[in-house]
C-alpha cells in the first residue's frame, strides 16, 4: 500500500506490506506468458479480496507486472485469443481496467524474490517496502509504451492479418497429393478470410459470405487463384517470346493459349486452354487427377488433361503419373524384371549324352476312350536335352506323383540316367522326388552309397511362378502341342493311340533344325536333334554304300565321328546364338528384405493381385536379386 502526505508544499509517500500470495506452477507445462497471465490474473483476484475484507478507503489501484505480452493481452479483446487466453483476459478486464495496469522492470520487480531463492533473512528489504520509485511522484515512474489493439486498430490489424494469410505461402501445395483437395481447402479457407473482412468493415450492405456447402463459384474461385500462382513465372517467358508457337493471350487475368482453331465449334475451354507450366505442383495433381478417371494410358491422359489445361511436357507428367499408379499396376500384370542372369552351366556343356542334362513338363490334359460310352483325361510329359534339345514324349493317365514315377522309370529306361532334371514346382514333380527318397530310406548306408554311385539322380526346382526359368521344356510343349493339333484336331483318341501320336510327334519335333540355317553349300545340311539321337536327321532308311568290315571298333569309331561332327556343328551354329540377351538387359535396383511387392498370381482374378513382403532375398551369383520369399496375409511364398 502507497500512503501519500501533502504537507508544506511537498508531497511525501511511504508504502506499506499489507498481503501477498504465490502459487507453484502446475504440472503441465505451460508456456512463460501463460505463467506470467496466471500471475495477473491471481493479482486481480487478491486485490479484490483485499477490498473485500478491508474499511479503508482505497483512492487508486495500480497493477504492475514484467511482462510486456502479457500488458499487450490485457489491452487488447479478449475474444480474439484462444479460449485459455481469453478467458483470463477476461476475468481481469472485468476485475480491472487495462489503464490501471503497468510496466516494472523485471530486475527491479520484488514479486520474482521468492522464486528465485532469496534468503529469508533478505526477504526485509524491497519485499516489505517495495520498488523504490514508489516513493515518487507517478511522473517519476518506469514509462514503458503499451500498444493497444482494440477499436479501429484491432480492427485494421486483423483486416491486414487477412490480406498478408491469403497469399500462397499459407497453404503449401506441395503438400497435397489431391488436386480436389487442394481447391477445396483453398475454397474454405478464402472462405473464413471473407468473413474476417466483413466483420472488419461492418458493411450492411456488403454481400454476406457463402455458408454450409462450398459453392461451384468458390471452387472456381479457389482453382483460379492457383492457376494465376502457376502462371507468375510465364509472365517473363512470354515478354522473351518463348510460347510464341501457342499465340499465349490474356484474359481476367489468366494466360490462355491462342491457336488457330477460333472458328471451332467445341467450348471456349477446349479452343483456348489454360497455360500453365510443367514444374509447378498443381500441374502434377491435375494430371493425376485426369489418369484417376478412368486410369486411361499417357495419350489418353495427356488428350484429356488438354482438354481444359494445356500443361507444357504434358505427355512426361502422364508417364510418370502412369508409372507410379498402384491400380495401374496391379491390372497390368506387368511383373519387375531383373538383368537377365547368365545361362545356368549345364546349358554350355557340350560333348554330353543325350539327356545328361534334363528338363521336364507336363501339358495337356487330353480327352481319351476308356469304354464305349466313356473317356478319360490324360497328360503328356516331355523329357527335354538342355544341349541338344531333343525331346522325349509319354504319356501319363493322370498328374499323380505315382503315375509319374512310372513315367519317369520308363524314360530312364528309354534314354538312360541324367545327372540333372530340372522342373518346376508342379505337385507330382515335388511328390515325385519325396516318394524316390522314401523308396530309399529303407537301405542301408553301403547300399544307399552304391545307388547313389550307380544311379543318383540331382533334382532341381525351378522358383515358382517363374516359369521362364524351365523355359526350354515350356517352349518345346507349344511345339507339341502344336502338331497335335494338326495331327489329332478334334477326336478322341485311345491311350495307345494318343501314346503313338505322341511318340511320332517327338520324332517330328527332333527332326527341327537348332541353330543357324545353312545358306552356304559348303556347310552341308541343318543340324537337328535326331542327329545326335539316330545318327540322321529323320527316320528315312538310310541310303549306302557302307563300309563292309568285320572289325566291330571301325564301327564303333564310325559312331564316335558322327557324334564329334555333331559337336562340332553345335558349337558352330548353336553356340552363338545363345551368346546375346534379347531381353532384360537393363539393370534395375535390386529387391531389398522389406519391400512391400505385388504377386502377379496367373491363378487369380486380374487386377486381384496379392501384396506381401519381402523377408528373405537370393542373390545370384552376379549379386542380382532375381528370387526371394515373400511373405502374405495368406502364408510365405517363393517368387521371382
Amino acid at each position: 500500500m502507497r500512503l501519500h502526505f501533502d504537507g508544506s508544499g511537498n508531497d511525501k509517500y511511504e508504502t506499506r506490506f499489507i498481503t501477498a500470495k504465490s502459487r507453484v506452477a502446475p504440472l503441465k507445462k505451460l508456456t512463460v506468458p501463460r505463467l506470467e497471465l496466471q500471475a495477473a490474473v491471481m493479482a486481480a483476484r487478491l486485490n479484490s479480496t483485499f477490498k473485500e475484507e478491508t474499511t479503508l478507503e482505497i483512492s487508486e489501484t495500480v497493477y504492475m507486472t514484467d511482462s510486456m505480452i502479457v500488458l499487450g493481452w490485457i489491452h487488447s479483446e479478449a475474444r480474439t485469443f484462444k479460449p485459455f487466453v481469453s478467458a483470463r483476459i477476461g476475468e481481469i478486464q472485468s476485475r480491472s481496467d487495462p489503464t490501471q495496469w503497468k510496466h516494472v522492470p523485471g530486475d527491479i520487480n520484488p514479486a520474482d524474490d521468492i522464486s528465485r531463492g532469496v534468503p529469508v533473512e533478505k526477504l526485509s528489504d524491497r519485499w516489505i517496502t517495495g520498488p523504490p520509485f514508489l516513493c515518487q511522484p507517478q511522473t517519476e515512474w518506469p514509462q514503458q509504451e503499451v500498444q493497444t489493439q482494440t477499436g479501429v486498430d484491432e480492427k485494421r490489424k486483423i483486416f491486414q492479418i487477412a490480406t498478408v494469410t491469403s497469399k500462397s505461402d499459407v497453404i503449401d501445395c506441395k503438400r497435397f497429393s489431391s488436386w480436389r483437395k487442394l481447391i477445396r481447402v483453398t475454397a474454405y479457407v478464402q472462405r473464413f478470410f471473407s468473413h474476417l473482412k466483413l466483420r472488419c468493415h461492418k458493411d450492411d450492405n456488403a454481400s454476406r459470405p457463402e455458408t454450409g456447402t462450398l459453392t461451384p463459384s468458390e471452387l472456381e474461385r479457389a482453382e483460379m487463384y492457383w492457376v494465376q500462382e502457376a502462371q507468375k513465372p510465364l509472365h517473363d517467358q512470354i515478354k522473351k517470346g518463348e510460347y510464341k508457337t501457342l499465340s499465349p493471350f490474356e484474359e481476367k487475368g489468366i494466360i490462355h493459349v491462342g491457336g488457330r482453331v477460333e472458328k471451332r465449334l467445341v467450348s471456349y475451354n477446349c479452343r483456348h486452354p489454360i497455360l500453365l507450366p510443367r514444374q509447378h505442383p498443381i500441374s502434377m495433381l491435375i494430371t493425376r487427377q485426369t489418369h484417376e478417371i478412368g486410369h486411361d494410358g499417357v495419350a489418353t491422359t495427356a488428350a484429356k488433361v488438354r482438354r481444359k489445361y494445356w500443361i507444357i511436357g504434358v505427355h512426361k507428367l502422364a508417364k510418370t503419373v502412369k508409372h507410379g499408379c498402384v491400380l495401374c499396376k496391379k491390372m497390368e500384370h506387368k511383373t519387375e524384371s531383373q538383368f537377365m542372369a547368365d545361362l545356368p552351366k549345364y546349358r554350355l556343356m557340350p560333348e554330353t549324352p543325350p539327356f545328361y542334362y534334363t528338363a521336364c513338363d507336363y501339358f495337356g490334359p487330353f480327352s481319351v476312350k476308356v469304354g464305349r460310352n466313356k473317356t478319360s483325361k490324360h497328360y503328356g510329359v516331355i523329357f527335354t536335352c538342355l544341349n541338344t534339345r531333343a525331346v522325349h514324349l509319354d504319356l501319363a493317365t493322370d498328374a499323380s506323383t505315382m503315375e509319374f514315377i512310372q513315367v519317369l522309370r520308363r524314360f530312364l529306361a528309354f534314354r538312360g540316367c541324367p545327372k540333372v532334371i530340372t522342373s518346376d514346382n508342379g505337385k507330382q514333380f515335388v511328390g515325385a522326388q519325396k516318394e524316390l527318397q522314401e523308396m530309399i530310406k529303407g537301405y542301408d548306408q553301403k547300399q544307399l552309397q552304391e545307388f547313389c554311385a550307380d544311379k543318383g539322380v540331382e533334382w532341381k526346382f525351378t522358383t515358382p511362378l517363374a516359369p521362364h526359368q524351365n523355359g526350354c521344356a515350356e517352349s518345346l510343349v507349344k511345339s507339341c502341342k502344336f502338331a497335335l493339333k494338326k495331327a489329332i484336331g478334334s477326336q478322341t483318341l485311345t491311350p495307345f493311340e494318343l501314346y503313338t501320336c505322341l511318340v511320332e510327334v517327338g520324332n517330328l519335333v527332333n527332326q527341327r533344325p537348332i541353330g543357324r540355317l545353312p545358306n552356304d553349300p559348303d556347310d552341308g545340311s541343318y543340324l537337328c536333334p535326331n542327329d545326335m539321337l539316330l545318327g540322321r536327321a529323320s527316320t528315312t532308311v538310310p541310303q549306302g554304300p557302307f563300309r563292309e568290315t568285320k572289325n566291330p571298333k571301325h564301327r564303333v569309331e564310325f559312331v564316335q565321328r558322327i557324334v564329334d561332327a555333331f559337336w562340332k556343328c553345335w558349337n558352330r551354329d548353336v553356340f552363338p546364338l545363345l551368346v546375346p540377351r534379347k531381353k532384360w538387359n537393363v539393370e534395375r535396383r535390386n529387391v531389398r528384405v522389406d519391400d512391400i511387392v505385388m504377386l502377379s498370381d496367373p491363378n487369380t482374378v486380374r487386377g486381384n493381385w496379392t501384396l506381401g513382403r519381402v523377408i528373405h532375398v537370393y542373390p545370384g551369383s552376379d549379386n542380382k536379386i532375381r528370387n526371394v520369399k515373400v511373405k502374405t496375409a495368406k502364408g510365405v511364398y517363393s517368387s521371382q
